[in-house]
Order: C-alpha cells, then sequence, then structure tokens
C-alpha cells in the first residue's frame, strides 16, 4: 500500500468546508469523488486542515493510500479533468510509509486578507471591515501573539477540547495591492483562531496602546474578552509545514 501526498488549492466560496458532510458539497467531498474514478477504487483522503465554509487554500495538503500503479506525477493533469473548476491538485508526489496529512504536520501558515475599499471582484476573497485600522497598529497588535501562549481568548465555542497553547513562529501584517494581510504561522490552531485574531486586532487597533490591549485579551484567556469573529472570506490556507521543512 503506498500513501501519495498532494497539494491542493481551492476556491471556498461554494463549499461548506474542507469535511464532508451529508448532503453538502465539500472539499474532502469532490476530491474522493475524482481519485476515486480516476483509479478505479474508493478513496478517503486526509486534509492537512478542516477549513470552514467560505474559506479558501493555496497549500493544502491532503493524503491517501491506494494500491493503484499510477504515477504521482500523472494524478494533478488528469484530476484536472474530473474535479470542478475550483478545486486544483498542484502537485502530487510518493510519501514515506506513514505519513499523515494533518497529523505529520508540524506547522500551518494561514493568511487573512483586509480591503481598504469596496471591490466587487476581490469580494470573494477579502473582507472590508466596517471601520479599517492603520496597518502600524494592526502590527503593534499582531506582534504580541508571537510566541508561546494560552490561546483560549480567539478559540470559538464548540471546539473541541484540544490543548489551547500554541506556538506562533510568525504573526503580522503587510501591505498587499488591495489593502493590508495578515500572515500567521503555529504548530497548530484553534477552531476560528485566525478569524479572531483578525476581529480582536481591528479592536487593539483603536486603542491608544494596541500591543497592551492584545496583551489584556491575550491573557484573560476569555473569548468574550477578544474581538468578532472576522468572515470567512479573507482567510486562506497557504503552506502546511513537515519535519524537515522551515516554517
Amino acid at each position: 500500500m503506498r500513501v501519495v501526498r498532494l497539494v491542493v488549492a481551492y476556491d471556498g466560496t461554494a463549499f461548506h468546508g474542507w469535511q464532508v458532510q451529508p448532503g453538502a458539497r465539500t472539499v474532502q467531498g469532490v476530491l474522493e469523488e475524482g481519485l476515486s474514478e480516476l483509479l478505479g477504487s474508493a478513496i478517503r483522503v486526509n486534509g492537512a486542515g478542516r477549513t470552514d465554509a467560505g474559506v479558501h487554500a493555496r497549500g493544502q495538503v491532503a493524503s491517501f493510500a491506494c494500491e493503484g500503479r499510477l504515477p504521482a506525477r500523472a494524478l494533478p493533469p488528469r484530476l484536472a479533468c474530473l474535479l470542478p473548476a475550483d478545486v486544483r491538485v498542484l502537485a502530487a508526489a510518493d510519501a514515506p510509509p506513514g505519513f499523515h496529512a494533518r497529523h505529520s504536520a508540524v506547522a500551518r501558515r494561514y493568511s487573512y486578507a483586509l480591503l481598504d475599499a469596496d471591490d466587487l471582484l476581490w469580494s470573494r476573497f477579502a473582507w472590508r471591515p466596517p471601520r479599517p485600522a492603520p496597518a502600524a497598529a494592526l502590527e503593534r497588535a499582531a506582534r504580541v501573539i508571537e510566541g508561546r501562549h494560552d490561546c483560549s481568548a480567539f478559540r470559538a465555542s464548540g471546539s473541541s477540547a484540544a490543548d489551547p497553547t500554541c506556538t506562533v513562529f510568525r504573526c503580522g501584517w503587510t501591505r498587499w495591492e488591495r489593502g493590508v494581510r495578515l500572515d500567521v504561522v503555529a504548530d497548530h490552531f484553534l477552531y476560528r483562531m485566525v478569524r479572531a485574531i483578525v476581529g480582536t486586532a481591528l479592536a487593539a487597533a483603536r486603542e491608544r496602546d494596541p500591543a497592551a490591549a492584545m496583551r489584556r485579551v491575550l491573557a484573560g484567556r476569555e473569548r468574550a474578552r477578544a474581538g468578532a469573529t472576522a468572515p470567512p472570506q479573507g482567510l486562506c490556507l497557504e503552506q502546511v509545514f513537515y519535519t524537515g521543512e522551515a516554517a
């Protein structure tokens, strides 16, 4: 039994998230359908990140086990003929035995894009907040999150009882052509954590001392003290890291 590793991109607008759900269109579901048709047997795919409805990916990693002999390099072009237009397999390679897209991951990188002004074409992939904040203030608030912290303040209700302690390797804002973008890398993420960080950063950036405001939220460890959860369309899973790959 061989294990194959895929890099997958998708526009999450018309999906009910990554994970298979009865009666709902999901990325995992359409990917499994395409692979099963191509390989002639039922394929179960594991994803590195269970993105929510409306969330996008440029670097989602998926893995599956199969017995077929079709070379991994042949999968992307053949799947392009079977998958819908809003999902694309960018790369495929044979992985070491025991590799699992989710459990083998050591870090993930997400981005969240904000718009400076309304933009019809970008509104599927970025969000214009009602009260935009200066990039410098957002940056001061975000840098507080770097390091190892209990991130309970950014965990949405209904999440699993996972360890709330996360090591955040990088959390900062940069300019892009239509606004500002958050880039955050961590060893793991709590449920809707990045979207909560965005909402909290926007609130903290309006304070006299954005960094101090963010520290108070982080130390409080209560979701009620943090900002609103930003909507899903600005969020993108950019990259997944494994042992030996720099985060």
